[in-house]
């Protein structure tokens, strides 16, 4: 039972954010660009939980997903810089340097598996 709260409470969450976005709306101070990049950017990232949750990607769909989640946190990142928003620019940098690592983490697990099977 425990499991089950573990692995859908993510997704419960994601449910009630987009509900509150509905009932309150967004604010008129935030600029609608920042609005749909982060809509992009944590879209793709709910769909890279939900298919590493569900499915067995393969590790060319893995990688596939984390190099778009670091596209998207980079167009974040330049569009940060052009509206000189200083939340979104952190958010965005921490965000690129932390998916960047796990990028970087499994390719070197995929280059380790690799080595032990010859």
């Amino acid at each position: 039972m425990v499991n089950f709260f573990n692995k859908y409470s993510k997704y419960i969450v994601l449910l009630i954010f987009i509900f509150e976005i509905i009932y309150f709306g967004i604010p008129d101070y935030v600029k609608p660009v920042f609005v749909y990049e982060y809509l992009i950017f944590f879209g793709l990232s709910y769909l890279f939980a939900i298919i590493q949750d569900f499915f067995n990607p393969s590790e060319k769909t893995d990688i596939l997903l984390r190099v778009v989640i670091i596209m998207s946190s980079l167009v974040i990142l330049l569009t940060s810089i052009y509206y000189k928003a200083t939340f979104s620019l952190i958010f965005s940098m921490i965000m690129f340097s932390a998916i960047s690592f796990t990028l970087y983490l499994a390719i070197k697990q995929n280059k380790m598996n690799k080595q032990q099977d010859y």
